[in-house]
């Protein structure tokens, strides 16, 4: 990769049990590499969900690290893809990452593999 990192997202993706796949397939065509599926399960009272568009009480959580530039398109993939415009499909927000531990770990979030001599 020659481009420069103009920062790191982490992109949390709240959907139906069972969509996660889905997601972090989207997200990968969009060019992100790292991803975490996690299962969730709510525990709001039901004016909550109602308000919030939830169908479902058990979850798809989806954690991925990307670079600040594919933000946009992600979100609007979700949009387009997974139709997130309406309520009950899913909910995403982004969170800034200000450092990490080294190359080796960027690299690794990033999916850039290490020549090894």
């Amino acid at each position: 990769m020659n481009k420069e990192l103009k920062g790191l997202r982490m992109i949390i993706t709240f959907v139906d049990r069972g969509q996660g796949e889905k997601v972090t397939k989207l997200y990968e065509k969009l060019g992100a590499a790292n991803h975490q599926i996690f299962l969730g399960y709510g525990t709001a009272s039901s004016e909550i969900y109602a308000y919030l568009g939830f169908g479902m009480i058990e979850k798809d959580v989806v954690i991925s690290l990307v670079d600040v530039e594919l933000v946009p398109f992600m979100f609007n993939a979700l949009k387009e893809e997974m139709n997130f415009n309406s309520p009950g499909h899913g909910i995403a927000c982004s969170v800034p990452i200000l450092s990490v531990g080294g190359q080796r770990a960027l690299n690794a979030i990033l999916g850039i593999t290490e020549e090894r001599n």
